[in-house]
């Protein structure tokens, strides 16, 4: 067929001109990354009192899931082997919108007792914003979850 490209596994990236496997670009891109990230995990003293064991430990935590952003950015869906040709148009894209959209409204109820609340707070007691907001996130996250699962299972 003429202007149909062969899907493989792990699909491949556009390049220039041509094509090559995406693997080819996001695994020495996530070591970069990884390896940036230890540096800089060095150089605001993160790393600890050992600096050359803290970039190992840093680089090897964060290559992978640089290595995994990497792919994600750089692949061409077209060229992955058994994706979706239009994934909007799914039956799980169409839970994730309605999970999605139902969560927000989540987000927008709960800031809005949380701002009503805090208007009824004594001034001194202060809140620490490093457990709020991940507090509000992980609410955020359970919400999409639990709305996505029930939308899954009443199909």
């Amino acid at each position: 067929m003429a202007g149909q490209q062969t899907r493989i596994r792990w699909g491949q990236a556009r390049f220039g001109g041509g094509r090559i496997p995406a693997v080819l670009i996001a695994i020495p891109g996530g070591l970069l990354l990884g390896a940036a990230g230890g540096w800089l995990a060095v150089g605001t003293g993160l790393a600890g009192s050992n600096p050359a064991l803290g970039f190992a430990v840093f680089t090897a935590c964060l290559a992978m899931p640089a290595m995994a952003l990497m792919y994600v950015l750089v692949v061409d869906r077209n060229s992955v082997e058994g994706a979706v040709d239009r994934p909007e148009e799914s039956v799980e894209g169409k839970w994730y919108d309605k999970a999605a959209s139902g969560s927000f409204t989540d987000l927008v109820l709960v800031l809005g007792v949380l701002a009503a609340v805090a208007a009824f707070v004594p001034a001194d007691l202060a809140a620490d914003l490093k457990l709020v907001l991940p507090a509000i996130l992980a609410v955020c996250f359970a919400s999409f979850g639990i709305r996505y699962l029930l939308l899954r299972h009443r199909g």
